[in-house]
């Protein structure tokens, strides 16, 4: 019987490919949004990770602002942040981290205001104060070049620059040995970082960001807001002593107020995927609204559906089809409208999900699990749509169905 019905609803359907199509939109858009917001949040979330793991777990991250509002993952959110005086990291703060006992190292991440230029180009991007510690922190290697060290050029006009920074603003890979300019100050290019996943752990993405060093960055002038401290422990097994005493002098530093966060690696990872996960849930909720947006349009058709087959609705009755049979057709044509635009839905978003790993660098990785949940959403709405409508065609009279002229 189910065969048959089947049969039935595809007959149906090719006999109004464009109007099928046209129902099965809001179906395609939902399922391909879903699935591909979903697979980006994953992607970006194991990169996440892979890039935890290479660090140190020693490694101790200082955040302005309270637990709850330093959970952002990027130096765009953190400027904000710190734009609207909700927290702030001094030099006083860095520097009294490296006199905290069982500390190896610490290295600030300021932001330096300005605007970098090449010729006629300019490049908005990141312009990171730092020291030479910060690429072994973060297990981030030079490609091209070197890194300014601490034995004398950290108070020299030297630049490293991430691969975004070299193509944009000189149009080549490696463009050691030329000059950038920052508030008129010339700096002299002599590294290109290795390429970075899109993961951002820590906060920093190393392929858009200029890296100077601090002192330098302190003798051109400006604002530099310090966002972020990175405290090295001498063992692993020191980080928790080690977070206790440098809360406790951060304290003393802003007069009893513990208006800043300590993360440990782990912490700071899942401070970092919550946000993605709440981003995720986010986006996949408007994608959800094509869903119902799918359904009524499914609705609406098979509304018109049943009035325009009236009449055989009233021929199948008068040769012995049953309510249930009826009811049964129609939901199994709504049913397999959804069925499909869920199919066509997924094949968009792994076509989606190709483009994005071609042009970005985004790795999104799509799961059995969320195309299972995206199709199932897809065949429900198609269920619960047909329904009104198929009970509609079950409650013809055929007596007057046959004298329709539809």
């Amino acid at each position: 019987m189910w065969n048959e019905y089947r049969k039935m609803a595809f007959t149906s359907i090719r006999g109004a490919k464009f109007r099928s199509a046209l129902t099965m939109f809001g179906i395609i858009i939902g399922v391909s949004s879903v699935v591909t917001i979903v697979s980006l949040g994953e992607g970006v979330k194991q990169q996440v990770t892979t890039q935890a793991g290479e660090i140190s777990d020693s490694l101790v991250v200082i955040r302005p602002g309270k637990e709850q509002e330093a959970s952002a993952f990027s130096l765009d959110v953190l400027r904000t942040y710190v734009d609207n005086n909700t927290g702030s990291l001094s030099e006083k703060d860095w520097q009294d981290t490296l006199e905290v006992d069982n500390v190896s190292s610490s290295v600030p991440v300021g932001i330096v205001s300005g605007i970098a230029t090449f010729e006629d180009a300019e490049y908005n991007g990141n312009i990171i104060a730092s020291t030479a510690r910060l690429p072994r922190l973060l297990n981030q290697n030079i490609e091209f070049g070197e890194y300014f060290t601490d034995s004398g050029s950290t108070k020299k006009k030297v630049a490293v620059i991430g691969r975004d920074v070299a193509e944009q603003l000189f149009g080549e890979n490696v463009p050691i040995g030329k000059s950038l300019q920052i508030r008129g100050e010339k700096f002299i290019v002599q590294g290109v970082f290795e390429q970075q996943d899109s993961g951002t752990f820590a906060a920093i993405n190393i392929n858009n960001s200029i890296m100077i060093p601090y002192e330098s960055a302190k003798d051109i002038g400006g604002n530099i807001q310090l966002l972020q401290i990175y405290v090295e422990a001498e063992d692993a097994t020191q980080v928790d002593a080690v977070s206790d005493d440098v809360r406790e002098t951060l304290i003393k530093n802003h007069a009893g107020q513990e208006d800043f966060t300590i993360l440990e690696r782990e912490e700071a990872l899942e401070a970092t995927n919550a946000v993605f996960y709440q981003l995720t849930v986010f986006t996949a909720g408007v994608a959800f609204i094509s869903f119902i947006v799918g359904g009524i349009g499914i609705m609406n058709i098979m509304f018109a559906t049943v009035s325009e087959r009236t009449r055989e609705i009233g021929i199948r009755k008068a040769i012995g089809a049953t309510n249930s049979q009826i009811l049964g057709q129609f939901v199994m044509e709504s049913a397999l409208l959804s069925i499909l635009g869920g199919f066509f839905g997924v094949l968009l978003a792994f076509v989606a999900n190709a483009i994005i790993r071609v042009t970005t660098d985004l790795q999104p990785v799509t799961t059995w699990q969320v195309v299972a949940i995206a199709a199932g959403l897809s065949v429900v709405t198609g269920i619960v749509s047909g329904i009104l409508p198929a009970a509609k065609a079950a409650a013809k009279d055929p007596i007057a169905s046959l004298r329709t002229d539809a």
